[in-house]
C-alpha cells in the first residue's frame, strides 16, 4: 500500500471515531477545540486527494489535541474512550506532519490505537451485529481498506459517513443514560 493510501486510512479512522468524540467534547464544553483538531485531520485527508496541506491548520489542530488531552473532563464512563480517541487524533496529525516517514504503512499503528480506544468504551454495544465497540471498529477498518482498494477515495468517503454517524449515535446514547 502506498503512503497516501495509508495516510487516507489513518485520517478516516480518526474521523470515524471523531463522530463520537465530537459529541463527548461538545457535552464537556470543548467543541471548539474538537473542531480545530477535526479540521487538521480533514486537511490531511484532503491532501491525499491532491490538495495542498495547510501547515497553519495542522499546527492549530495539534495544539487543540494537546489541550483536549490535558483539559478534557467529560462524563466519567466515556472519559477514557475520549482520551484514547484524542490521543489517536494527535498521532494521526503527527503522521501527517511527518509526511508519513515513520513507516510504509502508518495506518497499521493507527488501526491498533483505534482498537485500543474502542476497547475503552464502557459496556456492550449493538451496532451492525457487533457486541462490542472493538469488534465494530475492526469491521469498520476492514471495510475502509476494502472500499479504498476497490473504489479509491470516493469509496473511502462513502464508507466513512455512516460509520461516523454510528459513533455519534453511540456517544449520544451513552450521554442520555
Amino acid at each position: 500500500m502506498d503512503a497516501m493510501s495509508s495516510r487516507a486510512l489513518s485520517c478516516a479512522t480518526a474521523l470515524r471515531l471523531g463522530g463520537g468524540l465530537y459529541i463527548l467534547a461538545e457535552a464537556a464544553g470543548h467543541e471548539d477545540l474538537y473542531y480545530q483538531a477535526d479540521a487538521g485531520v480533514r486537511a490531511g485527508l484532503k491532501s491525499c486527494e491532491g490538495r495542498r496541506l495547510n501547515g497553519d491548520v495542522l499546527h492549530i489542530a495539534k495544539k487543540a489535541c494537546r489541550r483536549l488531552n490535558a483539559e478534557f473532563s467529560g462524563a466519567k464512563g466515556t472519559r477514557q474512550f475520549a482520551l484514547g480517541g484524542f490521543t489517536l487524533m494527535k498521532e494521526v496529525l503527527a503522521s501527517i506532519e511527518d509526511g508519513d516517514d515513520r513507516g510504509t504503512e502508518p495506518h497499521i499503528a493507527v488501526f491498533d490505537k483505534a482498537l485500543e480506544a474502542a476497547a475503552l468504551w464502557p459496556g456492550p454495544v449493538d451496532i451492525d451485529g457487533c457486541a462490542g465497540l472493538r469488534e465494530f471498529e475492526q469491521l469498520c477498518q476492514r471495510e475502509s481498506v476494502d472500499r479504498l482498494n476497490a473504489e479509491g477515495m470516493p469509496g473511502l468517503h462513502s464508507a466513512l459517513g455512516p460509520r461516523q454517524l454510528a459513533y455519534r449515535d453511540l456517544a449520544r446514547s451513552a450521554l442520555s443514560r
